[in-house]
């Protein structure tokens, strides 16, 4: 999850449990974000995780203003002190939701655990509501005109997988159907809402696979 605020802006990360924040789609954003000359406050439910992540982004932009805060974005307290962490920054005004899990048990109709079907929904759609949430509370508490909210689907939202993770595909076709309503809803604030829908990103890997030497 990302968010900015005024100038410079600032960059809002969250990243649970197999998906870290030291790796892929979240850290690569924070480093982009901070070559930008946004603040950055990096979120994890894991602190050793948002450690790592903190050294490699100084590493690669040793300039970078950026803090660190831990928390379950399944938790709306927890998202909720997150946000308000920002005000002393000026509040949101971009915030990037992209925590998500894959749970290796989540799997077919007949095989999938209850327990991990309320998991996953709990931190891929509800995270991304609760994400949603506070950031337009903080926009309007600091008389925004205008922001932007940013919510990480997948592909599988769009055209389904030929690999059993029906927990994983329902959340992630519900953070697409939830971003577009938010758009509509909030577009009179000036706050756009906007789903990315990211296939597997490991390309090379995955050409390797299907094409051997």
């Amino acid at each position: 999850m990302l968010l900015f605020s005024n100038v410079p802006p600032i960059a809002f990360c969250f990243r649970l449990d197999q998906l870290t924040i030291y790796r892929g789609i979240g850290l690569e954003t924070c480093v982009l974000f901070a070559r930008e000359g946004a603040n950055i406050l990096m979120i994890d439910i894991s602190g050793p995780a948002l450690e790592k992540g903190k050294a490699k982004l100084l590493g690669l932009v040793p300039h970078a203003n950026v803090d660190t805060f831990i928390c379950d974005v399944s938790k709306e307290s927890d998202v909720a002190a997150a946000v308000e962490r920002l005000d002393s920054w000026g509040g949101v005004d971009v915030m990037f939701n992209n925590a998500g899990i894959m749970h290796a048990d989540d799997d077919d109709a007949v095989n999938t655990p209850e327990k991990i079907w309320d998991l996953t929904m709990a931190i891929n759609v509800k995270g991304v509501w609760f994400g949603s949430k506070h950031a337009v509370q903080s926009m309007r508490r600091h008389g925004k005109k205008k922001g932007s909210i940013i919510n990480t689907a997948s592909v599988v939202a769009l055209v389904g997988s030929a690999t059993p993770q029906l927990a994983y595909t329902a959340s992630k076709g519900a953070v697409l159907a939830m971003t577009r309503e938010l758009a509509i809803v909030h577009a009179k604030e000036g706050f756009r809402f906007n789903a990315l829908c990211p296939a597997p990103l490991k390309l090379v890997d995955l050409i390797l696979y299907a094409v051997p030497s």
